[in-house]
């Protein structure tokens, strides 16, 4: 694919500089719109510019949602305002939101103003939900049918609309006031008879409100393998859908963002190379500080117990085996527990089930570390009580990380704060303190230290 990209640049530029214009514009007729807005993200302003301006209608309004947010700020600044209102009126309701979301409010003011009244209406519409809902991801672009329509009229009004709706695939019913009834599916529709009536053929909705959760309207279209689920408002009425690719966006930033704050990193929404150097430290600067605070009692508990390191020097020798076993025994239960939570597997009921299954993994894995720990503390020459000290206390500090990766999640829910947050360092820096406690409290009992 890289080759193949890397050949379409080659051409385009070798096109370019030659001012062959009209065999440019042939070869960008036949890329995919993704990989021109990739082409397109390489040039500079100016040119990027002058290719758009190239593309057919339609290849431009699908190139045009699929390129950054930066990169269409700086080509808006170079259109004029007839181009931009034509641009704004043909994007989907859906990706304008989406890329209103990331432009400048003052940007989207003036974008705003080129949409003509009904357009304005919609954007304005979604744009008022909440930024995670799904009210601010769906868009009114759906087929909608009665149910005393037949399969052959219902065929007849997908025809007549097929080409400014976001999906025929799934139709919604709907009765005169728009209380949602039903959904069907267009492949029923061709398989029935002619004079079936819809209401014979539609199935009992699975729906979202406004108000719901992006996250949690993944979970419902994964569940039930959904292409489109109807959007509805507080009295069922029928306001919008989302459809699969649309969530398939949400479900990849969700997991970025999840992946970074596991990582102690605030969400970034540049790009990498797009965002500061000052951004990245900024975004990063946090969780080391908080982390570095945290860690200082590390410390408190080293000099609490630096009675039993200077009577047993040996008790060193193990301190980064624990410390780094019990975080990253904490970092896998707690990633599997907050996997569990984001895809519904693990709910409020089943937390007594979890924190069972947990201990008892730990035990497990405890023991067979604590077997491992044994023969190196016996290769180091430590003697039968440190040996024996070191084995415990991996049992033990494996133990709780397992706890506390299973307990934080769940009580990152309660307060209603991003369980991701109570991964990676915040885990690890918890164990880290307790574990030694742990550690140094085994080996007061077994080495007789006071």
């Amino acid at each position: 694919m890289d080759n193949l990209h890397h050949k379409f640049l080659e051409s385009i530029d070798k096109l370019f500089l030659s001012k062959k214009f009209k065999s440019l514009k042939e070869l960008l007729s036949t890329i995919e719109p993704a990989d021109v807005a990739e082409i397109l993200g390489e040039k500079p302003p100016v040119e990027r510019v002058f290719l758009f301006r190239l593309l057919a209608k339609d290849q431009a309004i699908d190139v045009f949602e699929f390129m950054d947010s930066t990169e269409i700020e700086e080509m808006l600044n170079h259109f004029t305002d007839a181009e931009v209102s034509e641009i704004m009126e043909e994007m989907s309701d859906d990706d304008r939101t989406a890329l209103f979301d990331e432009l400048p409010a003052k940007t989207v003011k003036r974008l705003l103003l080129r949409l003509s009244s009904d357009e304005r209406k919609v954007a304005n519409m979604l744009l008022n939900y909440p930024a995670s809902s799904a009210g601010r991801i769906m868009t009114p672009e759906y087929i909608d049918l009665k149910e005393e329509m037949t399969t052959e009229q219902a065929i007849e009004r997908i025809r007549k609309q097929a080409r400014s709706k976001e999906t025929i695939y799934t139709c919604f019913v709907v009765d005169t006031q728009r209380y949602l009834k039903g959904v069907v599916d267009l492949e029923t529709l061709i398989m029935a008879e002619p004079h079936t009536t819809v209401a014979a053929l539609m199935d009992d909705p699975i729906y979202a409100t406004t108000t719901t959760d992006q996250e949690e309207v993944a979970q419902i279209m994964s569940k039930y393998d959904l292409q489109a689920i109807p959007i509805v408002d507080n009295e069922k009425r029928l306001v919008g859908i989302i459809t699969f690719d649309d969530i398939l966006d949400i479900i990849e930033e969700e997991a970025t963002e999840d992946f970074e704050r596991m990582a102690g990193i605030q969400p970034v929404e540049e790009n990498y190379l797009d965002a500061s150097i000052f951004t990245l430290a900024k975004k990063r600067f946090m969780w080391l500080f908080i982390c570095i605070l945290t860690e200082a009692m590390t410390s408190v508990v080293l000099k609490r117990y630096s009675f039993a390191l200077q009577s047993v020097v040996a008790l060193t020798f193990f301190i980064p085996l624990l410390i780094g076993t019990g975080g990253n025994a904490g970092t896998q239960a707690s990633t599997l527990v907050i996997r569990g939570l984001t895809l519904g597997d693990i709910e409020w009921k089943d937390i007594g089930k979890v924190i069972c299954r947990e201990a008892l993994t730990g035990i497990l894995l405890g023991a067979a570390l604590a077997v491992l720990g044994l023969v190196r503390a016996y290769m180091l020459h430590t003697g039968y009580g440190v040996a024996l000290t070191v084995a415990f206390a991996i049992v033990a500090v494996v133990l709780l990380g397992n706890l506390a990766g299973t307990l934080l999640p769940f009580i990152a829910r309660m307060v209603r704060i991003d369980p991701a947050i109570m991964s990676g360092p915040f885990i690890t820096t918890i164990v880290d303190v307790f574990g030694l406690i742990v550690y140094f409290e085994i080996a007061k009992n077994i080495l007789s230290l006071s």
